[in-house]
């Protein structure tokens, strides 16, 4: 099936549906045009707009909102808060169990120890900030290959991928098996929430940019009584530039307005822009204090947890059940040794507990049952290397007594 096949209009039983395009199993990129992406300044006009063309009730485009948000994406800021929050899920232990047993599977945990399973979660992740990340996956040998479907020609609302963000032609990615959609319950994603601010920082460090080249310098004047020494005065003040010397006729009258405070220019631009910054980490991390100055210890501490215990683990809850319900019946297709109806994805809660209480409730357990050594050199990092032979009963977990 080539390029033209694939995106030529097919009349279907749904007379709304007339452009829905043949299943296919091949690469979906491949079959996506080329297209200027609009990479202009924002304005609150251009987001508002974004928002109207992505739910437009009869033919909604994401292609405006998704090129905003690559524009809002530049902010550094914004892209620190939203590494933070995926990093508290993407830095997170995780394995594969026997649903019945609870039972660790190595075979299947190592296939997830991988870099492909990370890009995915990273990409599932980015559906929090964007509403949507729409993935085609493959098998490559051993391991799995995916394409992230360009964002700006998805409409999710109709499962759509268009070939041109503002053609007719579209596959409807819903009956293609290899393809995993994964979709946050905000209206357009938590960018959305922050765009207004994020758009509005950049207006504010602009005109400071304005402001800093007209008057960050001095305004330098000479004043004279010899019109004919006006071409010489003024040569020689062109020439002062930023070493602060040059040549000027006797009698000249040179003045130097320190004009860099005028109008208190922190007030007016850094102050507000700090603002929009600190609402962007309330959205996104649920406080300032974890990434902005001048917090204490205890507060940042505070934060931190509310991000690993509330925001984090509603991140969690999500990848976890987009893997079970959707990665893992693909990769059981794909022949891999993964049977989605007795194995089951979940991250490791023990994280959540510090190495202390770790040791504490295992310190606990060793008084009554028999321990794995070898789970427990693992779990603490122990150079073990066997059991003490000593005459106390209890074998292995006696030594800990």
């Amino acid at each position: 099936m080539g390029l033209r096949d694939l995106f030529t209009p097919k009349i279907t039983a749904k007379a709304s549906d007339t452009n829905v395009a043949t299943k296919t199993a091949d690469g979906i990129t491949l079959k996506i045009a080329q297209e200027f992406k609009d990479r202009s300044r924002k304005d609150v006009q251009k987001w508002r707009q974004a928002i109207l063309a992505a739910e437009k009730p009869d033919d909604p485009r994401w292609f405006m909102m998704q090129d905003l948000i690559d524009n809002l994406l530049i902010d550094a800021h914004l892209a620190s808060v939203i590494g933070i929050r995926k990093s508290a899920t993407l830095n997170h232990r995780f394995y594969v169990i026997d649903k019945k047993t609870s039972e660790k599977l190595d075979e299947q945990s190592d296939l997830f120890n991988k870099k492909w399973f990370y890009d995915f979660v990273d990409y599932a992740l980015d559906a929090i900030a964007r509403k949507y990340a729409v993935m085609q996956l493959f098998r490559d040998g051993d391991s799995v290959k995916i394409d992230l479907i360009p964002y700006r020609n998805v409409c999710p609302q109709l499962n759509r991928i268009y070939n041109e963000v503002s053609g007719s032609n579209f596959i409807d990615y819903s009956v293609v098996p290899n393809v995993i959609e994964v979709l946050h319950s905000s209206p357009f994603g938590l960018i959305n929430d922050v765009a207004a601010n994020v758009i509005m920082k950049t207006n504010l460090m602009q005109s400071n940019a304005e402001f800093s080249e007209r008057f960050g310098m001095p305004l330098i004047t000479a004043t004279t009584a010899n019109r004919a020494d006006v071409p010489r005065i003024e040569t020689g003040l062109k020439s002062l530039g930023e070493a602060g010397t040059g040549v000027l006729p006797t009698g000249a009258d040179i003045k130097v307005h320190a004009l860099a405070n005028a109008g208190n220019p922190e007030k007016v631009y850094l102050e507000p822009a700090q603002f929009h910054d600190k609402q962007v980490s309330k959205r996104f991390l649920g406080s300032t204090t974890i990434i902005d100055e001048g917090a204490n210890r205890a507060q940042t501490q505070v934060h931190i947890e509310t991000l690993d215990d509330k925001i984090s683990l509603d991140d969690k809850r999500m990848i976890s059940f987009v893997i079970n319900d959707k990665l893992f019946p693909i990769l059981q297709s794909f022949g891999f040794p993964i049977n989605n109806e007795t194995m089951q994805f979940q991250f490791d809660e023990t994280e959540d507990l510090t190495l202390t209480e770790q040791w504490k409730i295992t310190y606990e357990a060793l008084n009554r049952y028999d321990l794995d050594e070898e789970e427990v050199r693992k779990t603490f990092n122990l150079p073990i290397t066997g059991v003490k032979q000593q005459n106390l009963p209890g074998g292995f977990s006696a030594n800990f007594q």
